[in-house]
């Protein structure tokens, strides 16, 4: 039994751990790393060097000389619940297909089921979508304009869609022709930064009276609308969805859970998950 154990701790903690290191760190490795230290300790992947000469007992060669195990803590009861998991669900570790079976057809792998310890024959128990999903591609819509100064209660604004048109003059209430935005706000402010250098923080807010979005134009940077969009994927790489800043949505192979769209850039997407109030990062692909 612990030839078999060892052999799928070493095909499951192998696998993520090189999947971990192609993607720079990204959850995959984290993954690993969690499911290491799930393990009995004498089933581990990660152990201390062989012993050096002078650290072998007197009357034995070095190569004799037992190995140094992981320094955790040993647990009989972290090896019962270990090998229970896979005696629970009658699974057969002696098939090297098992690992990459879905009995339940949940869309998730045994090894996936076991690293989450959620039940491979019950596909309403499965593993979070943050444990696989990625970020496939990220579209960012910026608003068509660039603050260049304020005096006062009066904003002076350059378009960016019409690069030879003149810069514009705005103040609060006033619209700009061609986008839904009305000016709700013009503030010219200087203000220290943490470094304690001083800085221009002047801004416009801008406002869509029939969606009530806002925008925020900042002093010579850009600003993103809620058109921006990332889109997400599933590890097979067959079910993706175009998500926006603020949206609730649930993953239709994960229908019990709803997630909420806190952030999105072009690197990652933080999800609010509801049920919990747990935030979670999907990396990248």
């Amino acid at each position: 039994m612990k030839s078999s154990l060892r052999w799928f701790t070493l095909a499951v903690c192998s696998t993520l751990v090189v999947a971990g290191c192609k993607k720079n760190g990204t959850a995959e490795a984290d993954v690993a790393r969690d499911a290491e230290k799930k393990l009995p300790p004498q089933e581990r992947a990660e152990q201390a060097p062989a012993p050096t000469p002078g650290d072998a007992p007197p009357g034995t060669s070095p190569t004799s000389a037992a190995p140094i195990t992981a320094s955790a803590a040993t647990s009989g009861a972290d090896q019962a619940a270990y090998e229970a998991w896979f005696k629970k669900y009658n699974l057969d570790l002696s098939d090297p297909k098992m690992l990459d079976a879905d009995p339940d057809g949940d869309g998730f792998s045994n090894r996936e089921e076991f690293l989450a310890d959620t039940d491979p024959h019950d596909k309403n128990s499965r593993p979070g979508i943050h444990k696989g999903i990625r970020l496939k591609e990220y579209v960012e819509v910026r608003l068509p304009l660039v603050l260049e100064s304020i005096e006062g209660e009066k904003a002076h604004i350059r378009r960016t869609d019409q690069p030879d048109a003149k810069p514009i003059t705005v103040k609060e209430g006033d619209t700009i022709k061609g986008l839904p935005y009305k000016v709700v706000h013009v503030e010219e402010k200087e203000d220290f930064d943490k470094a304690g250098e001083k800085t221009n923080f002047s801004q416009v807010a801008f406002e869509d009276p029939s969606t009530k979005e806002k925008v925020v134009l900042m002093k010579n940077l850009p600003a993103r609308t809620s058109a921006t969009s990332a889109v997400l994927v599933s590890p097979d790489g067959k079910t993706t969805m175009t998500v926006h800043r603020g949206d609730v949505f649930s993953w239709p192979a994960e229908k019990s859970s709803r997630y909420k769209v806190i952030d999105l850039s072009q690197d990652q997407v933080v999800l609010l998950q509801l049920e919990t109030n747990k935030t979670w990062t999907i990396p990248k692909m």
